[in-house]
């Protein structure tokens, strides 16, 4: 047998929303915030977009997808839920990025692209890798979302209502954009644990109730 065994632990989920999410409302709803400016892009003065009663369903649905992550990617099922707490927009204009960063006091992560946009893979992931024994080691290295679909997105219309799904702890970043892009639109959120959490089998140090 010749082959190359990937045993990565860090979870990407790229998922198409479009059958899921109510897009024409989230769009309505987008076009009416408000912006400030952060380090080289513009986020909304709102951060709770979703908690809007008419996106009951919609904030619902990204919970449920959260939840199956954590089960599915990283076999975490001792929990009860999460819950979202903040969600807010993103403006990323032409020559704008967003600066490397992570979500602290968050479990799960997304992004949700609105338009049909190139500029949408250049959300580049933190890649865990071993450094290689007696080389110089790689300080720091991530993976673009470009990359990891290879291509790929391009014909899914540049990943245009998809949902991606990862750890809060994950660093990520968005490369600057061309001063000839169109402005780059997406929604981003945190969530929580909500009840029950840890394994509560003898000899452990039980659960705790957030």
């Amino acid at each position: 047998m010749d082959t190359l065994i990937n045993i990565a632990i860090n979870h990407i989920l790229i998922k198409d929303m479009s059958n899921l999410l109510d897009f024409n409302l989230i769009n309505q709803e987008f076009n009416n915030l408000k912006f400030t400016k952060n380090a080289y892009n513009d986020i909304s003065e709102d951060k709770y977009f979703f908690n809007r009663e008419i996106f009951a369903n919609e904030k619902a649905v990204l919970i449920q997808e959260c939840e199956a992550y954590l089960k599915n990617t990283n076999n975490s099922t001792a929990f009860q839920h999460l819950k979202m707490t903040e969600s807010w927009g993103n403006l990323t204009p032409p020559m704008g990025a967003n600066h490397l960063h992570q979500h602290p006091f968050s479990v799960v992560s997304g992004v949700i692209f609105l338009d049909d946009n190139p500029d949408n893979l250049l959300l580049n992931l933190e890649q865990y890798m071993q450094d290689v024994p007696y080389y110089i080691p790689v300080k720091w290295a991530s993976v673009s979302l470009g990359r990891l679909t290879e291509g790929k997105a391009k014909s899914s219309n540049n990943l245009k209502n998809h949902l991606i799904l990862f750890l809060s702890n994950v660093e990520h970043y968005v490369e600057q954009t061309s001063k000839d892009s169109m402005n780059r639109r997406s929604i981003a959120f945190n969530t929580f644990w909500q009840g029950l959490v840890g394994d509560s089998s003898p000899g452990s140090l039980g659960s705790i109730v957030f």
